[in-house]
């Protein structure tokens, strides 16, 4: 396999490191070599990406960018953003994978295709295993894409998936190995002990800093004056806007309510039920001897013969097909009266059902909903009227209005927020998880910056603008003296604690019989939460048998490392997380020996479009 690929052994790690693509794993995010139909905007060493393809993967980043600003970004954001780069430098970056498959001549025959399409997409084949031709059509019209597509998609990442199985079985090189351990693929066994920092006594090793201790905090907290800031505080007016006290405007007349009715009766009407018997056996054979026997029989003589010769069986009175198991909802809604089904087979067990009734499916009078319809056409009139109301209020913005104008205009309350920190927390509970989310906007926003409608969730939005800043800047000394005082104490006793730590290894059983604390033996890896982050941080730098530590506040933890984890079962999350990260990381790498070719003309055109 090395022979075929002609290149150099990194080149082949590399391809096999970065092959699969994430298509099947995040809904199509990526996807190579197909939309070749058209002009093309950037070509890779012969693989051409189309500008069907990049319009197709920038619409999707500008999705994400009108979510994240609550608005549509226009052809000059695009641009000022880097969002046509962001989109090219992925869709470049399958380019170069892609055609790295094709140097090695790898091939997928048309058969595996075919099954491997089948297995993608189930719902292209009916019952009798034939190609559903209108769930196709259908299909490709909402993806926007041609069978041809379809084929060439499943090519592609099929012969990624075939290198699914070698990508955490090689020896990688030093630096993707390096890379790669920066995620939870490997665990670390340690002995750890926590101390109260109180529990050191260094008085008398204090001692010879007493004639000059001023200068000693003088220095120390010139040194470390990072810890020593006035907190930013900020004066921030807002708006929320909350669809759910809106409905109070929308207050549907009979007629309307009539009218909904009669436009969607189909939505009310009551489902079909049917009562049945189902008997339940272990096996197949068992189940056809049954079927046999019962035969000529009605469907109390059938209970009798079940009740003599022990058959468990089980009565169900009404049920709609939604009631029941997928297996049984279909044959079962497909009895007559006093008709046996065929043999069922579910997970629990081998059934036969005999119909005993029908309670046919009736249209719900209005009197009966007419509350239920009340309440959708109000929900209706309510999304209509906010998603309106959301948009009116982004113009206004766009255009210069003032958060008072638009309070005024559409008498929303006007709120305050003076010296706001980022630790702030109000009393309100609802309010407060919304100006939570709010706060990273907001201190990233320059004064006298009015937001756009930033979305909540479905039913809230917020406008926020930033009114003045007050900067961050030092404490004054003497205001600090104290904590100063307090923190090069514990510096000091972490500067002796590290001398031990330095002289013995095995400082953790040392601390642990001079100060009577127990250790505690865990197993992490970077996403536990059992102990402080920046701590697990320090234990992953750390090698085999080598100490790790970490102050919390008063608290001082000592960790010593015994043992390194390698986990060979991997989960499908932590592989996309590690895929995405070392291809968008080191795909370069393939690139250098790559001609690439960017058309900016046809580039800017498309953009122009927004």
């Amino acid at each position: 396999m090395f022979r075929i690929l002609g290149k150099s052994k990194i080149a082949f790690v590399l391809a096999i490191l970065f092959g699969i693509s994430l298509f099947f794993f995040k809904g199509g995010s990526r996807y190579s070599n197909f939309f070749n139909s058209d002009n093309v905007v950037a070509n890779v060493s012969g693989t051409p990406i189309s500008t069907t393809k990049f319009n197709r993967t920038l619409r999707m980043n500008l999705e994400n960018f009108g979510q994240m600003f609550g608005k549509q970004i226009t052809g000059d954001e695009i641009k000022n953003f880097g969002i046509h780069n962001l989109a090219m430098g992925a869709l470049i970056n399958d380019a170069i994978f892609e055609n790295e498959y094709d140097n090695i001549n790898l091939k997928i025959d048309e058969k595996v295709i075919a099954l491997k399409t089948k297995e993608r997409i189930p719902q292209l084949y009916d019952q009798n295993n034939k190609l559903n031709q209108q769930y196709l059509n259908s299909f490709l019209q909402q993806q926007q894409l041609k069978i041809e597509d379809i084929v060439q998609i499943i090519n592609y990442e099929t012969r990624n998936g075939f290198l699914n199985d070698a990508l955490f079985r090689i020896n990688y090189p030093s630096f993707f190995s390096n890379k790669i351990n920066s995620y939870d693929l490997h665990e670390r066994e340690i002995s750890y002990i926590v101390m109260p920092l109180a529990d050191f006594n260094i008085d008398k090793k204090l001692k010879e800093y007493s004639n000059n201790l001023k200068e000693e905090l003088n220095k120390y907290f010139e040194k470390n004056i990072d810890n020593y800031m006035t907190k930013e505080k900020r004066d921030v007016e807002y708006i929320i806007i909350n669809k759910t006290l809106l409905n109070s405007n929308f207050i549907p007349s009979d007629y309307e309510i009539q009218e909904y009715y009669n436009s969607n009766k189909n939505l009310y009407l009551e489902n079909e039920k049917r009562s049945f018997v189902q008997f339940n056996f272990k096996n197949i054979k068992d189940a056809e001897d049954f079927k046999i026997k019962i035969n000529s029989y009605n469907l109390s003589e059938v209970i009798n013969y079940a009740k003599e010769n022990n058959i468990q069986f089980n009565e169900f009175k009404e049920l709609t097909s939604n009631d029941v198991l997928e297996e049984i909802a279909e044959p079962l809604f497909n009895l007559n009266i006093n008709e046996q089904s065929k043999i069922i087979e579910t997970s629990l067990a081998k059934h036969v059902i005999v119909l005993k009734s029908i309670l046919p499916s009736k249209q719900l009078n209005l009197s009966d909903i007419k509350e239920n319809i009340k309440e959708s056409i109000i929900k209706i009139e309510t999304d209509n009227y906010y998603n309106d109301l959301n948009d009116q209020i982004s113009d206004l913005i766009l255009n210069g209005s003032n958060l008072k104008e638009i309070a005024n205009k559409f008498n929303f309350k006007l709120e305050n927020i003076p010296n706001l920190t980022i630790d702030y927390i109000d009393n309100n509970k609802e309010k407060d998880s919304i100006i939570r989310k709010m706060k990273p906007a907001i201190f990233m926003a320059n004064k006298d910056f009015t937001s756009d409608i930033k979305k909540f969730d479905e039913d809230i939005s917020f406008i926020f603008n930033v009114k003045n800043v007050i900067e961050s800047v030092p404490e004054d000394f003497e205001n600090v003296e104290n904590l100063v005082s307090k923190d090069w104490k514990n510096s000091k006793k972490i500067d002796f604690i590290l001398e031990e730590m330095n002289l013995n290894k095995n400082i953790v059983n040392d601390l642990s019989n001079k100060y009577n604390i127990n250790i505690e033996n865990i197993v992490l890896n970077t996403k536990s939460d059992e102990l402080p982050k920046k701590f697990i941080q320090n234990i992953f730098k750390s090698e085999k048998e080598e100490n790790a530590n970490f102050i919390d506040e008063d608290l001082f933890y000592i960790a010593r490392l015994n043992n390194i984890i390698i986990s060979e079962n991997i989960n499908i999350d932590s592989k996309i997380e590690i895929l995405d990260d070392l291809r968008s990381s080191f795909g370069s790498e393939l690139g250098k020996n790559k001609k690439i070719s960017i058309n900016e003309n046809l580039i800017n055109a498309i953009i122009n479009q927004y």
